[in-house]
Formats: C-alpha cells, sequence, structure tokens
C-alpha cells in the first residue's frame, strides 16, 4: 500500500519519502503527477498553506523534492505535509488504506516515529534495520579472491575452488617465463606479436661462421591484448629516453672528482643516485599504457631540482634550466661534490688544469644536456598522459592498453554480480527466468543482459577494436556501450522491482549493479577521444559527354523549341551551341539548292549533372531537305562535349 514513510525539511527544501515507487507516466503537469506541485500541501503550525515554487521527483530514493525560495520555511518550524492525487505503478491512489500525511520540523529529522537517541532518523533506521535482516537472511559466501591473469574478458569468478590439473602449475611458470623474457603478455592466439616480441627482446649477431643471440632486457611489455602498446608521443619519448640512457650510463660511470677534497662515500653515492634517478624515468616513460605522470615529475624534479610544479606545453608551460652549471637536484649535488663545473661566479673551475680534466666536464655537460632535453620533451608531450581528462586527444596504441585492461575489469564485474545474485539466492536457473522491465529499453532477462555485456568486453568488443581500427569505436563500440549503460542504468530499479526477489533489492545486489554501471561509463570516457567517423565517400566526377538531344527533328516554328540535352558531367554555367553541317535532300525530295536555316539558342537552364534544356528559335529552310547540327556543350572549367548530327531540323 501507498503511503508516506518520513518527511525532511531545511530551510529551502522539503523531501518526502514514499513506501512504493510512483507512478511517472503521466506528464509532468498532469493531475496525477508526482512533478505537479499542486499535489503537496504543506502547513505550518497555525499559519497558512505554503506553496512550493518546484517538485522533482526521484524514482532511485522513492523520494519527492519540494523547492522553496527564501524566507518562506523557518528553523524549527513545524510542518504538517499532505499528499493527494499521486498513485503508485499499479495506479493505486495514496491513502488508500495508507497514510498521505506526515509531520516534520524544519531543520530537524520527522516527528513521524521520532529519532533515537543515536540521531537516527526513522528512514535511516529502517534502512539499518533492512541491513540487519539482510545480513542474518542470506548467508556469506566467500571466494578465491587470487585473481589470475585476464586477456580480454578473463574466465568467470567462482566461489568454489577449481581442481588444478596436472601441469597446470608447470604450464603457469612457463608462462610467467615467457612474460618476463620476452616482456609480453602471452597468448596463444597472437603468434605475430609473439614473433614481433621475440625479434626486439633477441639481437642476433654473427660471429665466425655462427649466430650468437644477445638478449635485450625489457622492463615493459611490448603490446597488449588489443595490439595497443607504446605509439605516439609516448614512442617518441621513450626513443629519446632510452638512447638518453644508453649514452649517458657509460658517461656516468667514468667521471671522476677534481676536487681533492671529495669524500669518496660521497662520490659513490651520488653516482648511484643518478643512475637509479635516470633509469627510474627511463622505465616509467617505457610503461605501457602511459607513464605516471607523476612519478616521471618527481624523478625529475629530484634528479634536475625542478622545485615548482611542472606544468605542460601551453603559456604557463615549465622552462627547463639549460645551464649544466645551474642546474640544481642531484645532478647539481654531482656536479658541486666532484668539482666538474665550468664556471663559477664568473670564474673558471681552478681543477680543471687538462685535457682530461676537461673531457670529465665535457661528459657532466653532455649528461645534463641529455636530461634537460629529455625534459623539455616530456614538457612537450606530457599532456596526452594526464588521466581523467575528458575529450583529452588520445593516441590510439596507448589508448588500447587503457581499454584492454577495463575490458578486463568489466568482465569480472559481472561476474561480481553473478556471485552478489548467488548470495541472495538468486542463482542461474532463475537468473535466466527473471524478467527486467525497464523504463525505456525493452524488457530483458537477467542473465541475458550479464551475458550480453560479457561476451561483448570478452569477445566482440576486442576483436572490433583490433580489425576495424578507430572506425568501429565510433560506429560501432560506442553505441553499443551506451545502450549497455542504459540497460545496466535501469536495471537498477526496473518497473517490476517489486515483483522481484527480495534479494534482488538488498544493498549488496544493488551496489554490484551500480558498479558495473560506472565501470561501462568508465569505458566509454576511455574509447569516446580515439573515436573517428566514416570519411566521406570522394564522388569522381563523370567525363562530360552527351548522349541525345529531344526533340532531334524540330521543324521550323514560329514558337521557340525547348530542346532536352541528356548527357554526363554536367556543370552548372554551362553554355551550349549548335554548329550546322551542309543539307541532305531526303529520300526521293528536292534535288536543287536549299535556302538557308536561321537557328538561334538561348539558355541553356541547368537542371542536373545530367539534363540541361535549351530554347531553340528555328525559321526558313527549304522542304525537302534535312539540316543537321551538331550539339555541343562547354562547363565553365573548360572541359566539353559534342554530339555530331544530334539534332535534324526538317522544314
Amino acid at each position: 500500500m501507498l503511503q508516506i514513510v518520513n518527511g525532511v525539511a531545511t530551510p529551502t527544501l522539503v523531501v518526502i519519502y514514499f513506501s512504493e515507487n510512483l507512478n511517472t507516466s503521466t506528464p509532468p503537469g498532469a493531475s496525477t503527477s508526482p512533478s505537479n506541485a499542486s499535489n503537496y500541501t504543506i502547513q505550518s503550525a497555525g499559519g497558512p498553506l505554503l506553496n512550493p515554487a518546484s517538485a522533482v521527483y526521484d524514482d532511485s530514493i522513492q523520494a519527492t523534492f519540494l523547492q522553496f525560495g527564501p524566507n518562506i520555511l523557518q528553523w524549527g518550524q513545524e510542518l504538517t505535509i499532505t499528499v493527494n492525487n499521486v498513485t503508485d505503478v499499479n495506479g493505486t491512489p495514496i491513502g488508500n488504506g495508507g497514510s498521505n500525511t506526515v509531520y516534520a520540523r524544519v531543520g530537524s529529522h520527522d516527528r513521524d516515529g521520532g529519532s533515537g537517541g543515536d540521531g537516527l532518523s526513522r528512514r535511516e533506521t529502517k534502512e539499518v534495520t533492512e541491513s540487519v535482516e539482510d545480513a542474518v537472511a542470506y548467508p556469506v559466501l566467500t571466494e578465491q579472491v587470487s585473481f589470475s591473469p585476464s586477456s580480454g574478458g578473463g574466465a568467470p569468478t567462482t566461489g568454489a575452488l577449481t581442481p588444478v590439473p596436472a601441469g597446470a602449475a608447470l604450464a603457469t611458470s612457463a608462462a610467467k617465463a615467457v612474460t618476463d623474457v620476452l616482456g609480453w603478455k602471452a597468448n596463444s592466439s597472437d603468434p605475430k606479436g609473439f614473433i614481433g616480441a621475440l625479434t626486439q627482446a633477441f639481437t642476433l649477431t654473427e660471429v665466425e661462421g655462427h649466430v650468437e643471440a644477445t638478449w635485450n632486457p625489457r622492463t615493459y611489455a611490448v603490446q597488449t591484448d588489443l595490439g595497443g602498446g607504446i605509439s605516439g608521443a609516448q614512442a617518441v619519448l621513450y626513443s629519446r629516453a632510452k638512447n638518453a640512457l644508453d649514452q649517458c650510463l657509460p658517461l656516468l660511470n667514468g667521471l671522476y672528482p677534481l676536487d681533492p677534497d671529495a669524500d669518496p662515500e660521497y662520490v659513490k653515492a651520488l653516482r648511484e643516485m643518478a643512475t637509479s634517478q635516470i633509469n627510474a624515468i627511463v622505465t616509467e616513460l617505457g610503461t605501457v599504457g602511459g607513464p605516471s605522470v607523476l612519478r616521471v615529475n618527481t624523478y625529475f624534479g629530484i634528479l634536475l631540482g625542478t622545485t615548482q610544479p611542472i606544468t605542460f606545453s601551453g603559456p604557463g608551460a615549465t622552462v627547463p634550466q639549460f645551464d649544466p652549471d645551474q642546474i640544481q637536484g642531484t645532478l647539481g649535488e654531482l656536479r658541486d661534490t666532484f668539482g666538474i663545473y665550468f664556471q663559477k661566479a664568473s670564474q673558471n673551475n681552478p681543477y680543471s688544469n687538462s685535457i682530461q680534466d676537461e673531457q670529465n666536464i665535457t661528459n657532466f655537460r653532455v649528461i645534463s644536456d641529455y636530461m634537460t632535453s629529455l625534459l623539455q620533451s616530456w614538457i612537450s608531450n606530457g599532456q596526452f598522459f594526464v588521466l581523467g581528462t575528458q575529450n583529452q586527444p588520445a593516441f590510439f596504441g596507448t589508448q588500447l592498453v587503457l581499454i584492454s585492461r577495463q575490458f578486463s575489469v568489466i568482465a569480472e564485474t559481472v561476474n561480481e554480480l553473478r556471485f552478489a545474485l548467488d548470495s541472495v539466492f538468486i542463482g542461474p536457473s532463475e537468473r535466466q527466468t527473471l524478467l527486467l522491465q525497464l523504463a525505456t529499453n525493452p524488457a530483458i532477462f537477467l542473465e541475458d543482459m550479464l551475458q550480453q555485456v560479457e561476451a561483448f568486453v570478452s569477445d566482440e568488443g576486442p576483436g572490433l577494436l583490433q580489425n576495424g581500427g578507430r572506425i568501429s569505436v565510433t560506429n560501432n563500440v560506442l553505441p553499443v556501450m551506451k545502450s549497455f549503460f542504459g540497460m545496466v542504468r535501469e536495471a537498477r530499479r526496473p518497473v517490476n522491482v517489486r515483483q522481484l526477489p527480495d534479494g534482488y533489492r538488498t544493498v549488496r545486489v544493488q551496489r554490484a549493479i551500480d558498479d558495473l554501471r560506472d565501470q561501462i561509463s568508465e569505458l566509454i570516457n576511455l574509447v569516446q577521444p580515439i573515436g573517428q567517423q566514416l570519411p566521406a565517400a570522394v564522388q569522381v566526377p563523370e567525363p562530360i559527354q552527351v548522349l541525345f538531344v529531344t526533340p532531334n527533328n524540330p521543324v521550323p516554328s514560329s514558337t521557340p523549341v525547348t530542346l532536352t540535352i541528356a548527357g554526363t558531367g554536367f556543370e552548372e554555367g554551362a553554355t551550349c551551341s549548335l554548329a550546322g553541317l551542309p543539307p541532305q535532300p531526303k529520300s526521293g525530295g528536292s534535288q536543287g539548292t536549299p535556302s538557308p536555316v536561321t537557328v538561334r539558342v538561348s539558355g541553356p537552364q541547368f537542371a542536373t549533372e545530367n539534363l540541361l534544356f535549351a530554347q531553340v528559335s528555328i525559321a526558313g529552310g527549304t522542304a525537302g531537305f534535312v539540316y543537321p547540327y551538331t550539339v555541343i556543350v562547354n562547363n565553365p572549367d573548360g572541359t566539353s562535349a559534342s554530339l555530331r548530327a544530334g539534332l535534324a531540323v526538317t522544314p
């Protein structure tokens, strides 16, 4: 039965909570609409009626929000709230056996039922009670939480321990070893990816008639399940960083202190610190899915002493210190401790005496230049790796890594929702028959909805991105994910929610549905920046050609004749002319000398690229003769076409 269960008031807002969902199918201004402000009567104790400015009903919490202007409701004012005309989803009006009145005090909890000593309102107490009842009514199930790596969609999560087949441990160890050695996520269905990873992981050189393989240790995976990896701006940065690392480490290891008072312990410590920080920057720039902006900024700040937060390209972008004698951080400390500066306070270095000493200073300046140049590249490209930015342009390869991860997250979330449903006794068989009546989407069985989402993120979606590229995002992936988002959002509180099992309305199930909706929303945010519309079809114009003229045998007349000229490639502004050919006698006609025919063309009028209309005035001529004309059409671009004897004047 429909009734009011609670009322809460503030100086500008009154919230009325109902026991059932209200019928929202009527227009907002209808007499039974929950959004019609005239259905709500608010009266202060012994005072006049107070009219709300607006009413908004939220079916997710079964509550109506009444908005009031300033200075209408006062703190501590007691209110009587009455609701009329509204009905539940089955058409039962309020007050039909239930209460349609509630009392509230502005700025405190409702009087109907009061508030306990712990400050809980009646509704809050009800929610706590329901949660306790759910915990007692349904068992607390446990499941294995050691998730195995998932490729694309992941295997379904189960609460029971799965028997481990013989040899599984060995297979897992072998897969891990391949991943560690090749820096590649093992995938038996991707032989091309394996060959590419193998090629990059080993360098083959021919030595004295035989081939030797040298392993190139990799700290990142070279590709993902969707074929994404390091590309675009990240590829530029990592290439420069790897080159800088290869050049700087030998120079750094070869530096020696010129200052005779340099402490050997400090010399060793600073060298190790600089090596570690350079390695950390290069490793982070090679991270699949994009480097961590915070981590890269932190290590550049430590290495080069950039005290201010690094800002990327734009008017306020960070300007690095390029002078090796002025940089700070670890390199600055190393320079000062080693005494390998070129000038200090406009004075030359007193410790530099030989060519070898100057070469030592030069090597430090080379290291400094590599690192400051790498910082400048990071400032120019770092904007592409800032997470959580809406509509930020993204490189396809880098973004595919994040999308691949999100596909796996959604697949796991679907199985977590199944697990939550299992825990409230809504099992696999019941899910296949549990019909959800959605508000704006067609009705669907619960398990069918879960299977559709899981199948798309596990198989169909990754396949589309691999084979269809950016175009598939806008024309397929994005529309499907948006439809899933709307479907899951409405599945939280379907129209027939009261006919569903009680376990469906429990907090654990509702939160699992919310989580699935949020993960789908995050995937939409990830794929939007890489979408691309289908390119417009390139229209290749047909060459100009005159095919026929109708009528093609006009007779002289005092009124102009309209000629229809058919062909291809006509352009707006085209002109038409007639070129006369020698008259020919008709069969059995006159054999004398024919008199001339006068032909004047006006127009033509452009209709389409295939049709022109022209007015032709014809006078004169001798009966028994045919006067042929070549029809010529000239386009504004200089192209032309003709039809010989396309017109024959017959007096």
